[in-house]
């Protein structure tokens, strides 16, 4: 909960470094939001649809090495208790457009603490798990990890449309005001977990991935996902490493699980998204980790 003190001793004042000590100790008994983590194990899954567009084919067999994967998308309460320790990712200091559009500084809309965090780039992403000692998930573990055990099912809960499995399709909405955002978004645990118990894998927030999108997957082998065996960004030959190597800095990146404002097309688990690295109103994140 504390990882980020130490790197903090000799550039705070000792009444600041003990304040947030004090903080950092609260933290530990109330736990975060996006703390719990649900365990995916290892093995092969057939990824991607030959049912849906065009970016979702072929089909093909993945492995992957076990990993975790956060429950719950990371909230706004997850989010501040980050940029309270980290200054340079507060919303007066980070120079995007519409970055925490709706915060006043460093504080969330009051009564949404329990909701996702939106208006967060990629690169805020990846530095809030890395924060927390994790990674943002990779595309096959995103897809695999919506499936619950069901690999071939359509959606996250099942294989019929089910409107209290998810929060979607308010199209008719053309803005991400305050207002709608708190009409049409949810709390993180608002509707049933899948069968890995993970919450919200369709709806609500679309969530970043650490992928760079490509939009067709390799038509190879069996492909071996484990570039995070080691450590983040250490890819083999999959299709991160094609990824890595072939798309800008700033993306687009792989994008997931629809959101409340999309069809419920878009909450299929074979269906993919993508956007350049920005804060946007439908976009939010969760965290992974690997077994060891």
């Amino acid at each position: 909960m504390c990882t980020y003190l130490p790197n903090m001793i000799f550039q705070v004042p000792r009444f600041t470094f003990h304040v947030l000590l004090f903080i950092g100790i609260i933290g530990s008994f109330q736990g975060f939001a996006s703390s719990e983590m649900a365990f995916i194990p290892a093995g092969s899954f057939q990824m991607g649809s030959d049912n849906g567009r065009p970016n979702e084919t072929p089909v093909h067999q993945v492995s992957l090495d076990a990993f975790y994967m956060d429950k719950h998308e990371t909230t706004n309460a997850d989010y501040r208790a980050f940029v309270l320790a980290n200054p340079r990712w507060q919303k007066a200091v980070v120079k995007v457009r519409d970055y925490l559009r709706h915060w006043n500084d460093n504080d969330f809309p009051v009564g949404m603490d329990r909701y996702p965090v939106t208006y967060v780039t990629h690169e805020a992403a990846q530095a809030y798990c890395e924060w927390r000692g994790k990674r943002l998930p990779t595309e096959a573990e995103w897809e695999k990890a919506a499936r619950g055990r069901q690999l071939g099912q359509l959606y996250p809960w099942g294989n019929q449309v089910d409107p209290n499995a998810a929060n979607y399709d308010s199209r008719g909405v053309r803005s991400g005001g305050l207002k709608n955002m708190q009409r049409y978004l949810a709390p993180v645990d608002h509707f049933p977990p899948n069968g890995y118990h993970l919450y919200n894998m369709g709806g609500n927030v679309a969530e970043w991935c650490e992928d760079r999108y490509l939009p067709h997957y390799r038509r190879s082998r069996l492909v071996k996902d484990s570039r995070f065996r080691k450590r983040p960004n250490d890819a083999t030959e999959s299709e991160g490493r094609v990824n890595q190597r072939t798309a800008p800095a700033k993306g687009p990146f792989v994008v997931r699980g629809g959101s409340w404002f999309d069809p419920i097309f878009d909450l299929r688990c074979a269906a993919r998204a993508y956007a350049l690295s920005g804060a946007y109103y439908h976009i939010g994140f969760r965290c992974a980790e690997s077994e060891d």
